[in-house]
């Protein structure tokens, strides 16, 4: 899913206000997502949803990722938003309302792991958000989720900076399994307890800077 050139990503959670017009949801924040990438320092943006997500800020329906290339992960969000490309004019939309934020938050990529061999394409997520530990015991967990077959990469980021009070780690599994939602309770139990853990299955992509 992701650029070899990647330094971190621009994560994001959210919720439609008005579950009635997902459709308007939608189309509002598509338009949105491919104009923040335009000025060069989000490199795409891929969306996934939970439909079964009850909608609440512990339990979002959508997850956005873009993929952040510039060499210091840290001004990308910052450098976007103040860019005279940043589309300001999308907020007057009405439509803005229906978008309802969990999490907008900036990560530091740390490390990624590939499982060898080939895969299927990119069928959904798992997110893991938490806080405590370190790196070494990602990586090793990691590693054993990757050894069962069930995900193909796996991914761990720093926080760099969000709101409202994001977690100190992102992990993110990619998984090819043709029911992505219900991939990861198959996985061993972590002894981390996570903010957020949550599956996502693949709702749209966009990948010009590939």
């Amino acid at each position: 899913m992701h650029p070899s050139s990647r330094t971190g990503v621009r994560f994001v959670l959210t919720n439609p206000s008005d579950p009635s017009r997902l459709d308007e949801f939608s189309d509002w924040y598509d338009t949105y997502s491919a104009a923040i990438t335009v000025p060069g320092y989000l490199a795409n943006d891929v969306h996934f949803e939970n439909p079964d997500a009850s909608g609440g800020c512990d339990s979002p329906r959508y997850a956005t990722i873009y993929d952040i290339i510039s060499p210091d992960p840290a001004s990308a969000w910052p450098d976007t938003e103040h860019s005279p490309a940043y589309p300001t004019h999308l907020f007057s939309d009405p439509r803005a309302k229906l978008v309802s934020p969990a999490l907008r938050a900036s990560y530091a990529l740390v490390g990624s792991q590939l499982q060898p061999g080939q895969h299927g394409p990119l069928t959904g997520i798992h997110v893991i958000l938490s806080n405590g530990g370190d790196d070494t015991k990602r990586q090793h967990r990691e590693t054993q989720i990757l050894q069962t077959g069930l995900f193909y990469s796996a991914a761990r980021f720093r926080l760099i900076e969000g709101s409202p009070d994001p977690a100190g780690w992102l992990e993110v599994f990619e998984t090819d399994d043709p029911d992505p939602l219900h991939t990861y309770p198959r996985v061993p139990a972590s002894q981390i307890q996570p903010q957020l853990s949550e599956s996502f299955r693949l709702a749209g992509t966009r990948l010009p800077h590939r």
